[in-house]
């Protein structure tokens, strides 16, 4: 009983940890929309641009999707291909919202 509660509370941390990650990511990414979106930065490039920046949070995240994935008992191999999308799935939004942002508006 006590290796269930003790397996309960490791799954709990690791979860925390991986949204905590995935926080940073996203806030460090957001600081890069931000700044381009104030130079102006066309989307394309921006798109482009995006998947080389904040490098120490991707890798923090993955780190923490994929400790939280094995400890679930989740095979490494899988684990590293869920994190993996999930980044892209960041990424894939943080540059819709830039294309959204860069869109002009009507006139009022």
């Amino acid at each position: 009983m006590i290796s269930q509660v003790l397996l309960v509370a490791l799954l709990a941390s690791a979860q925390g940890n991986v949204a905590q990650a995935r926080t940073n990511y996203s806030k460090c990414l957001s600081k890069v929309l931000t700044a381009d979106a104030k130079a102006g930065v066309e989307p394309s490039a921006f798109e482009t641009k995006v998947v080389g920046e904040c490098k120490a949070e991707e890798a923090a995240f993955r780190a923490a999707s994929v400790a939280s994935d094995v400890a679930a008992k989740i095979a490494r191999a899988t684990a590293e291909k869920n994190a993996e999308e999930e980044v892209g799935y960041i990424r894939e939004n943080i540059v819709e919202t830039y294309k959204v942002h860069m869109e002009p508006r009507p006139p009022k």
